[in-house]
């Protein structure tokens, strides 16, 4: 749903099709489609068992807005389809905060994609607190989080089209950033605000 519900043209038997084509489980954009015209740019993601988190850049009018109720009537669907119930299963709308300054979005980047993924560290976030080097190492791989498009040399890496890594990339190496992560996890990144209005990190 990621890949797929980040475009402008909505699809109402999308994984039908996908399925029909042969590319159920790529992340390719089928050729029968029209060109993709994405919504925002996802830069990092936290994908939880009740809970999701976002940190998305607008590129089309209204485009957050669109992404995620796409990604929360999907989820509404499939639910429902396999559980036989009807409605939401969330509380309600999701959240959403503009990040204003370089320093929040730093601290976001890491937020989302370590501290959000130690929460599910086999033992828990303090088990992987106190073993920093291998529950990072373990994040990079986990499959639910964008660290893995980000940082994996893996093979998927090019077929999941989710992130857009050029902000990530123009922020740090990637020792910089297990650098900063340390620091985030260690409680030693500090915030600041300003008043201008560039990316918003999405909460459903």
């Amino acid at each position: 749903m990621l890949t797929h519900f980040n475009d402008k043209t909505s699809r109402q038997n999308w994984h039908r099709e996908l399925l029909d084509n042969n590319t159920c489980s790529l992340f390719e954009h089928p050729s029968i489609w029209p060109e993709k015209e994405p919504l925002t740019r996802v830069h990092a993601f936290c994908l939880h068992t009740n809970h999701l988190h976002f940190l998305l850049e607008e590129i089309a009018e209204g485009g957050i807005s669109a992404f995620m109720k796409k990604i929360g009537n999907g989820i509404a669907g499939y639910i429902n389809e396999r559980h036989g119930e009807y409605g939401s299963p969330f509380q309600g709308a999701y959240k959403s905060k503009t990040i204003d300054n370089d320093t929040y979005l730093r601290y976001v980047f890491a937020y989302i994609q370590v501290k959000n993924v130690f929460e599910q560290f086999p033992g828990g976030y303090t088990v992987a607190e106190n073993n920093f080097d291998a529950a990072y190492e373990w994040t990079i791989q986990f499959p639910y989080g964008s660290l893995f498009d980000h940082l994996s040399r893996s093979d998927l890496d090019s077929r999941r089209n989710i992130v857009e890594p050029s902000l990530f990339n123009g922020l740090w190496t990637p020792a910089e950033f297990k650098i900063y992560a340390r620091d985030v996890i260690n409680g030693r990144s500090h915030l600041g605000t300003t008043d201008k209005n560039a990316f918003r990190g999405a909460f459903l």
